[in-house]
């Protein structure tokens, strides 16, 4: 079995997948570890997919028509579900809240564990509605702070490729990245030390990437971006580190707002240094909540 100790209730994780059997096996597990616990299931996916999941599960010994019955499985068409939150052309928040946010509180009502599938947000993404696709995301990371749910996302892993900013942006929503080789996202609690820690985990995860040779460049950005964080920033924060061919992203977000004088690279002091090794940087706001300082190293 996959593991799937990340996909515990409470975290909002996201898998970039190759295939569509990768996909299903990872799913199928997140969704068989729920059932067996007698925990609430619930799958938001294409029909092709909902009919793959649920074959490897009945395969597994689930009983899905009793499951059905109790309650404890719920198969939406993520297509349709998609259509009702969405009102001339637009996603509708208000839509999202009653469709999304009364079914998830009806099931976490019920008072067991809640664990969901999802991929409308990959059918936006894959038409193009890369915004749209983001919007969706921040939508769901609102209700996971107001319901205790798992939520497990999923894109193709050569549709997110096209954007590499958007993709930054879905990495940075998530908690962490499962079952991939080519991102993850890891948070880094208010310390002296979190610098250090987050150097150490950037390298040991290129290395384990087979992309050593960025490795010693990496460990200089991120320790800058980290040091940043806690002295400048006063803040806990987030790595996202993201490979795409011969292009590695390094994000580290904050929850210091950026004022108006933005940031300034220093000449070969901090963010001068890492100027000097980038292929390009720069600084995302994000309003109240902080900012993201980019840097993208190319091989």
């Amino acid at each position: 079995m996959v593991e799937t100790e990340n996909l515990n209730v409470g975290r909002h994780v996201v898998q970039f997948y190759g295939r569509d059997g990768e996909l299903a096996e990872r799913v199928t597990d997140y969704l068989l570890e729920a059932l067996d616990n007698g925990d609430a299931a619930i799958v938001i996916a294409t029909p092709e997919h909902r009919r793959e999941f649920e074959t490897r599960l009945g395969k597994a010994g689930v009983d899905l028509a009793a499951a059905r019955d109790d309650g404890s499985y719920l198969a939406l068409d993520a297509g349709q579900t998609l259509r009702e939150l969405t009102a001339a052309d637009r996603l509708d928040s208000a839509a999202f809240d009653r469709v999304i946010g009364g079914m998830i509180g009806r099931a976490v009502a019920g008072g067991r564990p809640v664990r969901v599938f999802g991929e409308m947000v990959a059918l936006l993404w894959d038409d193009g509605l890369v915004n749209d696709a983001v919007q969706l995301e921040v939508m769901w990371e609102e209700l996971c702070g107001r319901h205790p749910f798992s939520l497990f996302c999923a894109y193709r892993a050569d549709s997110v490729a096209r954007d590499l900013d958007a993709f930054a942006e879905v990495c940075r929503l998530h908690e962490e990245i499962v079952g991939s080789r080519s991102g993850t996202t890891r948070a880094f609690a208010f310390s002296r030390e979190a610098p250090a820690v987050a150097r150490h985990f950037a390298v040991a995860t290129l290395n384990a990437w087979g992309a050593g040779d960025l490795a010693n460049d990496a460990a200089l950005v991120v320790t800058e971006l980290a040091a940043n964080a806690i002295v400048h920033a006063h803040s806990a924060f987030t790595l996202i580190m993201s490979v795409r061919d011969d292009l590695l992203r390094i994000s580290v977000r904050d929850g210091d707002p950026l004022d108006g004088a933005g940031l300034r690279a220093a000449p070969l002091h901090g963010l001068g240094a890492v100027d000097a090794l980038a292929g390009r940087w720069g600084v995302e706001s994000l309003g109240n909540a902080g900012k993201t300082v980019w840097v993208d190293l190319l091989r």
